[in-house]
């Protein structure tokens, strides 16, 4: 029988044995009895398959998950990676793709406690360069050329031109997302890629269990390409922060954002004295504020009034404050939550009053070109909320879709297959000009859509396109 106190692992691999050793002692007990061998009822497997336990794998370590390019400065780059086993953590990195020039940054020893996760920060790296890097475990390398590569940011300040992917809803088994990740890999169209939330469905706050979700999705193999060369950011929503349409009252968050920040290489996790999976960063002439909105969210269902939020008093006043200080030409406010006005409860639409008090912010300090992503809806749309505020959200990239419905703020969308988002951000003019690229996972590109920064700001409305969108690589049928 299993030990007692025995951790989660321990348990089921020794369940897994007794099992077993009752089956077979059913059987001989049948065959000396009278002849009919007792065997365990059969249970039928899960469609998609078993969440795999992530365990220690014994021998020399090697690369179980990863490399993976986190937050990435003009001379700065955060990478992480995840060992088999206990061991240093070290990286080389280079300009040489052979990395004769590569020098060496220590990193941590990765324990049991952190799924033997962890990252380094690189220094002193110059703009606009590529570099090379391995991962070394115990200081040997952990893979083999080609080395994986990522580039540098410019400048900071520095106009340019930016293509920003995201999407949300990843799907409850590693395999739904499989299709979406493996071409976003093939195309890697863009510069970086947001995860806005429900990137795993792990529904709990069992640090155990969340790792093993981690672990099964981290391991898709379009996405372990992806993140090995393309700068990645996330963000949760509620399936990979506890269960369903989960709040601030969620007992064992606390945990959630432990394993979060394990698995994540971001720039930071909240402020001091205020926790949480929100940051900023900069890129070129364009500023991310990237929200939390579950950690202090109240129960969608209380009454709106002055005490209701969805960031919390300490992330409402961070957002506010860095908008009106920002003097970027783009602000991205990236979070899983949809803002728009007739949406569902699990949105912005039960937070009415935070919601207009920071879109009142934004009008009466004369901030502009503001733009809100979302994920949560299994569908693609682009909104003017308001007939003004504009609006993204994007997904499913593995999950069901859902339809959508007649909606006067929204501009364009799509809900049949798998979907994700580009982002395409030109500051090198006066205006600066942002255009729209909706994909479809096995069709190609449903829209491309160039935007007036006057549209971008709400000066001016937004003309709907057509519904339902068609890929454009998709001929027509020619007779025989």
């Amino acid at each position: 029988m299993p030990v007692p106190h025995a951790s989660r692992r321990e348990f089921l691999l020794q369940s897994v044995g007794g099992v077993g050793a009752i089956v077979t002692a059913q059987a001989a007990a049948g065959a000396a009895g009278d002849g009919v061998a007792q065997t365990a009822p059969a249970q039928a497997p899960e469609p998609d398959g078993p969440v795999p336990v992530v365990t220690p794998v014994p021998g020399e370590p090697f690369v179980h998950a990863g490399p993976l390019v986190g937050h990435v400065g003009d001379t700065t780059a955060r990478l992480w990676a995840k060992a088999s086993n206990a061991c240093g953590l070290g990286f080389r990195i280079g300009e040489d793709p052979s990395l004769a020039d590569g020098r060496i940054i220590d990193g941590p020893k990765v324990a049991e406690a952190e799924s033997f996760t962890g990252q380094v920060e690189v220094r002193e790296l110059r703009p606009a360069t590529r570099y090379h890097y391995c991962p070394l475990l115990d200081g040997r390398p952990a893979l083999t050329r080609p080395y994986p590569s990522f580039v540098t940011a410019p400048a900071a300040g520095t106009r340019g031109r930016l293509r920003v992917a995201f999407g949300a809803c990843v799907g409850r088994r590693a395999v739904h997302a499989a299709a979406t990740f493996g071409e976003m890999a093939a195309r890697k169209n863009f510069d970086l890629l947001l995860m806005l939330g429900d990137n795993h469905y792990g529904d709990t706050t069992d640090p155990a269990k969340l790792r093993d979700y981690y672990h099964m999705m981290r391991t898709v193999d379009g996405f372990t390409r992806l993140i090995r060369e393309v700068p990645t950011y996330a963000v949760w929503d509620d399936h990979d922060y506890g269960p369903n349409n989960s709040d601030g009252t969620q007992p064992g968050k606390e945990n959630s954002l432990r394993v979060f920040r394990q698995w994540w290489a971001n720039p930071a996790a909240g402020e001091p004295g205020n926790p949480g999976c929100y940051f900023r960063f900069q890129r070129e002439d364009v500023e991310f504020f990237m929200l939390d909105v579950r950690y202090y969210r109240t129960p969608n269902d209380a009454a709106d009034g002055p005490t209701k939020t969805m960031l919390g008093a300490r992330q409402l006043a961070w957002l506010l404050d860095g908008l009106a200080g920002s003097s970027a030409p783009f602000k991205v406010v990236a979070g899983g939550s949809e803002w728009q006005t007739l949406t569902q409860p699990d949105c912005w639409s039960s937070f009415a009053r935070e919601r207009q008090q920071i879109f009142d912010s934004i009008t009466s300090r004369g901030i502009e070109g503001v733009v809100l992503l979302s994920g949560d809806r299994h569908f693609t749309a682009g909104y003017q909320v308001q007939g003004r505020h504009l609006e993204f959200t994007s997904g499913p990239i593995g999950s069901g879709n859902i339809t959508l419905k007649p909606n006067p703020e929204r501009f364009t969308g799509a809900d049949e297959g798998k979907l994700w988002t580009v982002l395409d951000l030109d500051t090198t003019d006066r205006p600066p000009r942002l255009a729209y690229e909706i994909w479809q996972t096995g069709g190609g590109l449903l829209e491309r859509r160039e935007l007036t920064y006057r549209q971008v700001c709400g000066r001016e409305t937004i003309p709907p396109s057509p519904f339902p969108l068609v890929p454009v690589r998709m001929e027509a049928k020619q007779g025989r």
